[in-house]
Parts: C-alpha cells; sequence; structure tokens
C-alpha cells in the first residue's frame, strides 16, 4: 500500500468528507470522488447528513480547548461585532458589564481576567478609553471562559460561532463550533 503525505489544510479538507473515527482517508477520498461522479452525471452533490462538516455544539458549563480557533461570528447582549476576535469580544463584553454594574470591583467579581482602572499599554494590557478601563489580553481559552462567567451573570445573551483552524494543536481541527447562552428573563419588580 502507499505512503501519501499531505499538508494539515488538505487533512483538514478531506476530514469534511468523513465521519470522525468510523471513515479512514481513503474512505474520505473515496466519498469525494463519489460525489465528482454523481456532479458529472448532473445528480444533487450535497453530502450526506452524517458526513458533512461537523458542527459542535459547546456547553458553556464545559468549554473545550479554544486553542487555534477563529471566531467566525460573536455576538453578546444582541450586538453584533464586526471582524470578531477573541480578545474584541472581551473587550465588548467588559464595556457592557460596567456599564451594567457601574462598580469596578463588581466587574473584577464577574470577569475574570486581569484589568486595571486607567490607563496601561504595557504587559500585553489595552486601554478602553470610554470606560476608562485597561484589559489585558487573553488567549482564546482565556478570552472566552472571562465572556461567558460575564453573561452568565449578567444575563446577557452570547452567540459564539468558531472554526478550530486546521493545525497540530487543534482541539477538532477543521471543525465547527456554536455556542450559546440565552439571554436571563427579567422580571418585574
Amino acid at each position: 500500500m502507499p505512503t501519501i503525505t499531505i499538508s494539515e489544510e488538505s487533512l483538514a479538507i478531506l476530514q469534511r468528507y468523513a465521519r470522525p473515527f468510523v471513515d479512514s482517508v481513503d474512505v474520505a477520498i473515496k466519498n469525494m470522488d463519489g460525489l465528482i461522479q454523481n456532479s458529472a452525471a448532473g445528480a444533487a452533490s450535497a453530502l450526506p447528513a452524517e458526513t458533512s462538516v461537523a458542527e459542535r455544539r459547546i456547553d458553556p458549563r464545559d468549554l473545550p480547548k479554544l486553542t487555534h480557533t477563529k471566531l467566525l461570528d460573536a455576538s453578546i447582549g444582541g450586538a453584533s461585532l464586526s471582524r470578531p476576535n477573541w480578545n474584541r469580544l472581551l473587550e465588548e463584553t467588559v464595556r457592557r458589564a460596567i456599564r451594567q454594574v457601574r462598580d469596578f470591583d463588581k466587574l473584577r467579581r464577574i470577569c475574570p481576567v486581569n484589568m486595571i482602572k486607567g490607563r496601561k499599554n504595557d504587559e500585553g494590557y489595552t486601554h478602553l478609553a470610554d470606560i476608562d478601563i485597561s484589559v489585558q489580553g487573553q488567549d482564546a481559552n482565556g478570552a472566552c471562559r472571562g465572556v461567558v462567567t460575564a453573561a452568565q451573570a449578567l444575563g446577557l445573551e452570547l452567540k459564539i460561532e468558531l472554526m478550530w483552524r486546521p493545525k497540530e494543536g487543534a482541539n477538532f481541527p477543521g471543525e465547527r463550533g456554536r455556542l450559546h447562552i440565552p439571554a436571563a428573563k427579567r422580571t418585574a419588580a
């Protein structure tokens, strides 16, 4: 049997045509060939549901390893972020949180990331001038933990769509994930 070497990007493409823990690379290539043959014959070219690109539902109480992820879409409190990334989402969450709790000490309790009052522009901190708080940048895991914790504490709706990059060290290379925390229902006082 011949041995082939392919790039991680090509492997991620192949994984779209394979059922995890079931199909081998050989089966994935045959699936792709079948789609090409059916397409050439005029048949529908959609993959069967069980071999489509995987999308994981992410449980906010049990976050997976998010190293090598890219945010595809994100919103907090109903406001979508343009060009989302983990730290931009964290910064927007801090803005919304301080406006809701109005107390820096409460903010620090509900959003477990390094932050200080005032301006700090070294050691990875970014100053958010509109609220005069500096927040230290986080990796994907730390940023997501901070955002999820704050959203749950404040009852804010949180929607995140992400993709694990096809890289070594990624938890689910080439797969997509979706995390959703619904807004908490408010009761009239």
